[in-house]
């Protein structure tokens, strides 16, 4: 079975060396030709020690799996005119697109979309081939996020009557259920200018965000500027979401210094120092409203 994370340029090698017999070396360091090599399909020539040759046993298996992958893939990238992914991305993700495709998620924005296929919100930036490549699977011109304007702030109102107001980093919460009586704000991540302007609240007021060092500093920045009674959302069992932050792909926010612990309350401190020692992170939408969360805060 061909790993995953191959790169499809691997995949696409592999076919030029069917067809070429003897290609310059590459690639000799991904997965897939480590294994080929380990059983003799595919063989240094002898004369040349930065050259590959196809053996007998290499014949047999491209027609069971090389063939096949490399058709399937490159049949899709066609279709949709993706041809910049191809020295890119892996096969893995490739498969993502495909199950992009045949679901057609409607009214979701990146970060919403990368969450539900890719696992992490921040797997790829808005200008990435990725991005566009979803696009063009989706046959949109714009993700929903990609209207915003920058001189308002989107509510979701509760049910019933307000109590707390949660004011979220990432504007996907407020696509979630409404709840009964907490009031969702999001007014567009780091771009919390327009926070200036909201009269006076007589709720308590959280916020709820990404645990790294541009999430924190963005909390500390709307605490001093603009709502100096507002609390960090804090998760209770943090330690179960927490990522290496080298593991989460296109991840920015790499811890500087932690000059902005001085800010913060114990609670807040011990679990942004926990993230600072060991180099993780946690991503807002790791963070779930159960109950026990919300009682943990006083959100009751």
């Amino acid at each position: 079975m061909i790993p995953l994370e191959t790169p499809y340029k691997v995949i696409k090698y592999l076919v030029n060396l069917y067809d070429k017999k003897v290609l310059p070396k590459n690639y000799e360091n991904e997965k897939l030709i480590l294994h080929f090599c380990e059983r003799q399909w595919i063989v240094n020539v002898e004369s040349s020690k930065t050259k590959f040759a196809k053996a007998k046993k290499f014949e047999e298996n491209y027609f069971e799996e090389i063939l096949p992958a490399f058709e399937k893939y490159n049949s899709f990238i066609r279709k949709h005119h993706i041809e910049n992914l191809e020295n890119h991305y892996s096969i893995g993700e490739l498969d993502t697109l495909f199950l992009i495709d045949n679901d057609k998620p409607q009214f979701l924005t990146l970060e919403e979309i990368l969450t539900k296929y890719f696992k992490s919100s921040k797997y790829a930036k808005p200008d990435s081939n990725l991005a566009k490549a979803i696009k063009t699977v989706l046959g949109i011109d714009e993700f929903e996020e990609d209207g915003k304007d920058q001189q308002f702030i989107s509510i979701l109102y509760p049910k019933g009557e307000t109590r707390f107001i949660i004011l979220c980093e990432n504007k996907n919460r407020l696509r979630a259920t409404r709840h009964d009586f907490i009031e969702f704000w999001f007014a567009g991540g780091r771009n919390i200018t327009q926070l200036q302007f909201i009269p006076k609240t007589k709720y308590p007021i959280f916020y709820l965000f990404d645990w790294d060092f541009d999430g924190l500093n963005i909390y500390i920045d709307i605490k001093q500027k603009h709502f100096k009674t507002i609390s960090a959302f804090i998760p209770t069992n943090f330690k179960s979401l927490m990522e290496k932050q080298d593991e989460v792909k296109h991840h920015k926010s790499k811890w500087k210094n932690n000059k902005f612990l001085q800010h913060l309350t114990d609670s807040e401190r011990q679990i942004a120092t926990t993230l600072i020692e060991s180099d993780f992170i946690i991503e807002q939408q790791k963070i779930i409203l159960t109950e026990k969360n919300l009682i943990h805060n006083n959100i009751k």
